[in-house]
């Protein structure tokens, strides 16, 4: 009886080992396959997603014997200056994970290396966002003083034009009597009510604002949006799509741009924003940091492709979802001319040139595209 129990326990350490090994292989078999897609996006210079696949295999399987590879991957590539998406954060985590394992004096040398550049660089953004600040504030004080300047000069041109538009008037009333005095020299019979007729039509304002399509033209200057903000880039169109998409469900309004980068082709930037100067946008990528985009900056994109222009939601709705049916994603600016109506344009580019290619492209899908000034 008792060689029976001792039988029964070591088939159970046997069945529990086997499945022990068991489910050890598999694992070390996904921690694999991690590994080798990591490898071949790192070959493709997809680093921003090989560095992703690193870090699957660093979190969930330590005991694999890629562990200690996938760690300074993760780490390496998340800094790589060819990454799209560089991450101070996650490359310092890594590394400091790194050095926690048993390493020879020369990766940890290596590894210190990095940690003491990457401290150094969040020293210096830390120096270089307190000048930001103190740049906003002083180019605040600037505008103000500014402004200022400029209401007085658009106050004294504004009397200036009362006073010419005064002028004028007096000399119609003047060109009437002189008329009138003639007439009545002459011994033209003019009734009464006939006189005081002609005398309202000669004094009728004849300078009048042009109106196009039953809209009245401001008098005021255009506005002008040749700033945006940079948030990220993509190899693949629909991937930046999908960012810009993100960005407008946070609120902010994201679209996309193509980009031939040369030696390494199309790449689709993700823009946010529309600014008429480089302070307001600097102000607006500031906030961005600290909030959702911590790489975000300004560039000036004066240029863009104008769709159309639309007065009726639904019109423009429809040509939204045509546009975003053949790969593009438009988005919305209030027109110059007309505050009532709306233009869909897409992307923003740094000369007609390089907007006059997606314009062409446009052309061929039965868009009727327009190169404009954002």
């Amino acid at each position: 009886m008792k060689w029976h129990h001792v039988i029964v326990v070591i088939s159970c350490f046997l069945v529990a080992g086997c499945f022990s090994q068991s489910r050890n292989s598999r694992s070390e078999l996904q921690a694999r396959n991690h590994m080798d897609r990591a490898a071949a996006l790192e070959d493709a210079s997809e680093y921003h997603r090989a560095a992703q696949e690193y870090s699957v295999v660093a979190e969930r399987y330590p005991a694999a014997p890629y562990y200690k590879t996938a760690v300074w991957k993760a780490a390496s590539l998340s800094i790589h200056p060819a990454n799209s998406e560089i991450d101070y954060t996650a490359a310092l985590h890594w590394l400091q994970v790194y050095l926690g394992l048993p390493l020879s004096s020369e990766e940890k040398d290596r590894a210190d290396l990095y940690v003491g550049m990457l401290k150094h660089i969040n020293d210096l953004e830390s120096i270089l966002s307190a000048f930001a600040v103190e740049k906003v504030e002083l180019q605040a004080v600037t505008q103000k003083q500014s402004g200022d300047i400029v209401a007085t000069t658009q106050r004294l041109g504004q009397l200036e034009a009362d006073l010419a538009h005064a002028h004028a008037e007096l000399k119609k009333m003047k060109d009437v009597d002189v008329r009138m005095h003639r007439s009545r020299v002459k011994g033209n019979d003019i009734k009464p009510l006939e006189r005081v007729q002609k005398t309202s039509e000669l004094n009728k304002d004849e300078v009048k604002t042009p109106v196009a399509n039953g809209h009245r033209a401001p008098s005021g200057p255009q506005d002008f949006y040749p700033y945006v903000i940079q948030v990220s880039s993509y190899a693949n169109k629909e991937e930046s799509i999908q960012a810009a998409m993100r960005s407008r469900n946070k609120g902010y309004s994201g679209f996309i741009s193509h980009a031939h980068v040369p030696g390494k082709g199309n790449w689709y930037r993700v823009f946010v924003g529309f600014y008429r100067t480089f302070e307001a946008a600097q102000r607006a990528a500031f906030e961005m940091k600290k909030q959702d985009y911590l790489h975000a900056f300004v560039i000036k994109m004066p240029f863009a492709v104008q769709i159309g222009i639309f007065s009726s939601d639904k019109e423009l709705k429809e040509l939204e979802a045509d546009l975003r049916s053949k790969g593009y994603l438009g988005y919305r600016l209030p027109d110059r001319i007309y505050p009532d109506k709306i233009r869909l344009l897409s992307g923003a580019f740094p000369s007609e040139a390089a907007a006059s290619e997606i314009a062409n492209a446009l052309q061929k899908e039965d868009f009727k595209p327009k190169v404009v000034q954002r």
